[in-house]
């Protein structure tokens, strides 16, 4: 029986972050990226999407409800991330989820699910949750869905990272409860000056980091720092 600590991980790709996890976010699990408007959630979750496909040769569904693929791909450019040669291998593909606004949410999952099996992928990014779960009108609803969503990439043994956007008060919602990992990203200030920062809330199987750590944000992407 695997112990903890030989749990198979994948490196994030977010430079700081996996020396605080143990080495990464736990495969097979289901991992939420919290934080407000311009904390920098899509940059962390491309980096990890980059990572993955580019250096550790895994196949990745990066799926963009917020923006189209093409601004996705034309933004992440800025930070060294050129997403154009790994779909051209077929080691990532980016689906634009705006196309489904108005269908089942159950029907989302299913076309991601079908997504993976086309290209023998095993981690799927959905950029942001919140903008799939706008059309779950009572809390009831959501957590049935998250339900559908836990099982679904739990029984495919899918790593799964998502987005969702918080409130000023940075109060989660009920779609974190069934999640391996809760990661949040804030904005802050320090002197009138906005800082960034960043902390593992939860990760099972995990002797992480519970402290607050810097965040910077640069033509490299994303870095976390250790202190």
């Amino acid at each position: 029986m695997m112990t903890p600590k030989q749990v198979e991980r994948i490196e994030s790709g977010v430079t700081g972050l996996d020396e605080l996890i143990e080495g990464g976010l736990p495969a097979g699990g289901v991992h939420i990226l919290a934080g407000g408007p311009g904390t920098g959630k899509t940059i962390f979750a491309s980096q990890f999407a980059y990572n993955a496909a580019s250096k550790q040769g895994k196949k990745v569904i990066y799926a963009t409800f917020e923006e189209s693929a093409e601004y996705f791909k034309r933004n992440m450019k800025m930070f060294g991330m050129d997403f154009a040669p790994l779909e051209s291998a077929g080691t990532i593909r980016i689906v634009d989820l705006d196309a489904l606004r108005g269908k089942e949410l159950e029907s989302n999952i299913s076309l991601l699910l079908a997504a993976l099996e086309e290209i023998d992928g095993r981690i799927l990014i959905i950029d942001s949750l919140t903008a799939l779960l706008i059309a779950c009108e009572t809390a009831f609803e959501l957590r049935s869905f998250m339900k559908i969503i836990y099982r679904s990439v739990k029984n495919n043994n899918i790593t799964t990272l998502m987005t969702i956007g918080t409130a000023q008060s940075g109060k989660l919602g009920p779609e974190t409860f069934l999640a391996d990992s809760v990661l949040m990203l804030e904005n802050w200030l320090d002197d009138f000056e906005l800082k960034s920062r960043f902390v593992v809330l939860k990760m099972r199987g995990t002797n992480h980091s519970r402290k607050y750590h810097s965040v910077m944000i640069s033509q490299d992407g994303m870095h976390v720092s250790k202190y």
